[in-house]
């Protein structure tokens, strides 16, 4: 699930794409025991390199748990996505250089992994995408929040009403990539230059932060509001009680802090993951 390779000063992490869960406690242990690795070796360690071993079938790990879910466990399900955003929150204030090194197909929730490191570069080819919508579900665990902080709330609406799978140009144009490598000896070179970077935070946890676009946000924001119940019938026709709560997540997202950002994310996914818990089209999925 989690394996590690120390090359010098620099630790490379891989994670299995399928088995990031925020709904698994297994993955989450995993996850917590790499990052009390990372925080004991933090004095000798000058960077952590996280790479993602891909493949086709990301979503059905979470999707067998969320065929579980009962209107009783919402209080768990809140739980639970709590418990995994503090470990996201300790990878990205970890103090040392994050760098997701991506390839394959990247999606759902290792995208939104990616997204919690500090820099992303992606090998020609590497596909990104947030698809969650497509089964009636919400992106959860900062995945909203960090796409809309990274993007500005206008472009992020692709990636995240549409499920639109992104191509490298695509997004390194758009923000959410650094740089793109045409191979892994390019790859080494790029993540070895970007180690000479002075600062390694989210652009969010600066005081002065400002989304993309922030001086016409607020019209912006009047005219998509204004908008959105045509748009959401366009695009997912009558009844898109996921499209319409990541649409909502997005925009009160945006008026609030990171932390209250990742509750407001939260509680949506709860509210659609129990209503996909009971869907026809899901249980067919899988």
């Amino acid at each position: 699930m989690i394996s590690t390779h120390q090359n010098g000063d620099t630790l490379t992490v891989l994670l299995t794409a399928r088995a990031i869960n925020p709904l698994s406690r297994l993955f989450q242990r995993e996850l917590a025991a790499l990052l009390e690795q990372l925080e004991a070796r933090r004095a000798r360690l000058a960077a952590v390199v996280i790479g993602f071993n891909t493949d086709n079938n990301a979503l059905n790990h979470e999707l067998e748990h969320l065929m579980a879910l009962t209107p009783a466990q919402a209080a768990d399900c809140m739980h639970m996505l709590g418990a995994y955003n503090a470990l996201l929150r300790r990878l990205e204030t970890l103090g040392l250089p994050v760098i997701a090194a991506l390839s394959g197909d990247v999606s759902g929730h290792a995208l939104g992994l990616a997204l919690a490191c500090h820099h992303r570069l992606a090998l020609r080819g590497t596909r990104l995408s947030m698809p969650q919508v497509r089964l009636g579900l919400t992106p959860v665990c900062g995945a909203i929040a960090r796409s809309v902080r990274l993007l500005g709330l206008p472009a992020a609406l692709p990636l995240l009403l549409e499920g639109a799978v992104l191509t490298v140009g695509q997004a390194q144009q758009m923000g959410l990539l650094h740089a793109v490598a045409s191979d892994e000896t390019r790859m080494a070179r790029l993540i070895s230059a970007v180690l000479n970077k002075p600062v390694w935070n989210q652009p969010w946890e600066s005081a002065d932060y400002r989304p993309p676009g922030d001086g016409s946000q607020a019209a912006a924001l009047r005219t998509l509001l204004q908008t959105a119940p045509a748009l959401l019938r366009e695009r997912h026709g009558n009844a898109a009680p996921a499209a319409e709560a990541i649409l909502c997540a997005m925009v009160e997202g945006l008026q609030v802090d990171f932390k209250n950002a990742l509750l407001i994310e939260s509680r949506y996914f709860c509210q659609t993951a129990l209503r996909a818990s009971f869907s026809t089209d899901l249980k067919r999925f899988l």
